[in-house]
């Protein structure tokens, strides 16, 4: 079983209601760059790209030995495979998604089900009144005396 974190949309559409796994992301560690910019994470795909490059040229230069390089994009590589999904979560969030809450599900479409299960069962709110209290003196600074 996976936990999924559920993040609502800033404008309440079901459709766009994501469900991000919990724990490590194996296409993070194989494609770091190209899956950071698949869930629109720039800056991150950014950041990724630079340590990639610095470690290229250095290695280019003779600076750093190719093995050595080598186990560094591989260590960025697995560090980056643990954070993706919660990188994700909050790059969601910085773009006005909020978190719903957590389900534990098999897959992906199991926690969609279950989500939209329990979000159907619950009877919708009823609108708060709009009524005001009128107020006996005109200025309003004597309060209900």
């Amino acid at each position: 079983m996976t936990i999924f974190a559920v993040l609502e949309p800033p404008d309440g559409k079901p459709d766009r209601v994501d469900f991000v796994p919990e724990g490590f992301s194996w296409g993070a560690l194989l494609f770091t760059v190209v899956w950071a910019l698949w869930h629109r994470m720039w800056m991150v795909a950014a950041l990724l790209f630079a340590l990639t490059s610095v470690l290229t040229v250095a290695t280019s230069l003779e600076v750093l030995g190719p093995n050595f390089a080598a186990l560094l994009h591989l260590g960025i590589a697995v560090i980056f495979a643990f954070e993706a999904r919660n990188l994700e979560v909050k790059s969601l969030e910085r773009a006005g998604f909020r978190r719903a809450g957590l389900i534990e599900a098999g897959s992906c479409e199991g926690a969609e089900l279950a989500y939209f299960a329990d979000r159907a069962s619950v009877p919708p709110q009823p609108a708060p009144s709009r009524v005001q209290a009128v107020q006996d003196d005109t200025l309003g600074i004597f309060g209900k005396v």
